[in-house]
């Protein structure tokens, strides 16, 4: 198990020698795998390892025990054993979410902000490949392309998941083998939530008409992400023959647009689409939908379908799409937009929080910080300047705001999480110390991301892993 977790870990470029990571456990037997296998390879990879933990306020005393087992577990390796709690049910009624939902948006706002508070490295999750498996199958059922089908990513932001290489079966069977025990969550043998419908009935199914069902979901997945290179090559063909028209009103190819500049418009000529496939212009219509809005949770098929059929209809012919976004059928292609509504609860221009206003310190009167999200393009140039920075969005807790210093804050320094204490640092920039309670600095919930004209922090810089990114840009009031 160990060697088998190892050598995935080194394939996949997954924990890097000498770093410290999070690891979530929440009792069960894949958890209490992934809690072991890593503490036994933490010598060979120099890891620095901190147990997680959540109740989620729905078992009751079975969740006090669980975490007492976690505890123990951790204990008895001698790794911290940190213990959050979340009223779960309150969160899924409050922000109208299914207990699924809030549960995981629950874990992982607690291992992200303990992650945050220890500056660690990186999370690791217990997925393994039977919810490889069962997550394609979720996918397929509710609508998915090449994406989709390559299911769980190994590395996803500062997320790794080193037991998506072995199976259930072979969890068990090597816990058993050394003795080691887990707990049994009794909600997942329920088949109340769609997940555990799919693990306990559907699957099981599957498995009985064919054997294989599993290891052919698996080749499935593996199969999706080659073709999905391909299918995203085309869509950089695409891209290359579109125009977009970005916030100040200048109208550009991509190759001259500023990286991160708000894009406001983008057309999609008839003849960029004729060599390419529907596969192509359908993930790449996915793809600038998702950069005009920020994000792609509630753009589905039938919005892609609806904005590819436009290429049929005639002209001035209109698709509303959601978060505001509108595409329409003009004479040459199609045009992707913002509509008024979006423009209006996606505005990008982030004020000073209130009691933090800027006075005037080293030119920096009267300042703003402009965000603007977009997807990552691998070999994009990162901006030199002191008034823009690039960042990794999986590294934002919350949304970057323009602020100035207050007691406790800190800036991490290295790529190791090292930190040092924000007054230290203007001390080693020999900043005067009248000017540094005025110095601006963007910071998230919890940390501080960029000290304005001086450093970014460590901990958001864009690496080959990011997806997508913040362009922070200060401007004149």
């Amino acid at each position: 198990m160990e060697k088998k977790v190892l050598s995935y870990i080194r394939e996949r470029n997954m924990i890097p020698q000498g770093s410290s990571g999070i690891l979530a456990v929440s009792g069960g037997a894949d958890s209490v795998c992934l809690l072991h296998v890593m503490h036994r390879l933490s010598d060979e990879l120099r890891l620095r390892l901190t147990v997680c933990h959540v109740i989620h306020g729905i078992r009751g005393e079975e969740a006090e025990e669980d975490a007492a087992f976690v505890s123990d577990e951790a204990k008895r390796l001698g790794l911290e054993c940190r213990i959050f709690r979340r009223n779960v049910p309150a969160l899924a009624e409050e922000q109208r979410l299914s207990p699924e939902e809030a549960g995981r948006l629950a874990r992982y706002d607690c291992l992200e902000k303990l992650k945050a508070e220890l500056s660690a490295d990186w999370i690791a999750v217990a997925h393994q490949n039977d919810d490889q498996a069962e997550t394609i199958l979720f996918h397929i059922l509710r609508g998915t392309g090449l994406r989709g089908l390559r299911g769980i990513e190994p590395v996803q932001g500062d997320r790794v998941r080193p037991l998506l290489c072995v199976s259930r079966e072979e969890i068990e069977a090597w816990l058993r083998a050394e003795g080691l025990r887990w707990r049994t969550d009794s909600t997942n043998l329920e088949s109340e939530y769609a997940r555990n419908r799919l693990r306990n009935v559907v699957f099981p199914e599957l498995c009985r008409i064919n054997a294989g069902a599993k290891v052919h979901f698996l080749l499935l997945a593996k199969e999706a992400e080659e073709l999905y290179d391909i299918q995203e090559a085309g869509v950089e063909r695409l891209r290359r023959r579109c125009l977009y028209r970005m916030a100040d009103g200048t109208v550009c190819p991509p190759q001259e647009k500023g990286i991160g500049q708000r894009t406001m418009e983008v057309e999609i000529p008839d003849a960029a689409t004729l060599s390419e496939s529907k596969a192509v212009l359908g993930e790449f219509v996915m793809q600038e939908l998702a950069c005009l809005a920020g994000q792609r949770k509630d753009i589905t098929r039938k919005h892609i379908d609806a904005v590819t059929a436009l290429f049929e209809k005639e002209t001035g012919k209109q698709v509303n799409l959601p978060y505001g976004l509108e595409a329409v059928r003009s004479y040459t292609g199609v045009c992707l937009r913002t509509g008024q509504r979006n423009q209006e609860s996606v505005s990008c221009d982030r004020s000073t929080e209130e009691g933090d206003a800027l006075g005037s310190g080293v030119g920096n009167t009267g300042k703003k910080l402009v965000v603007a999200r977009h997807v990552y393009r691998v070999g994009e140039d990162i901006p030199a300047g002191e008034d823009r920075k690039l960042i990794d969005a999986a590294a934002i807790k919350g949304t970057p705001v323009l602020r100035t210093p207050r007691p406790g804050d800190r800036i991490v320094i290295d790529a190791s999480g090292g930190s040092k204490a924000l007054n230290r640092f203007f001390t080693d920039q020999k900043i005067p110390r009248e000017e540094r309670t005025k110095w601006p600095v963007v910071a998230d919930d919890e940390k501080i991301l960029w000290v304005v004209g001086l450093r970014l922090s460590a901990c958001c810089k864009v690496t080959e892993k990011t997806r997508e990114v913040y362009l922070l840009r200060i401007e004149d009031l």
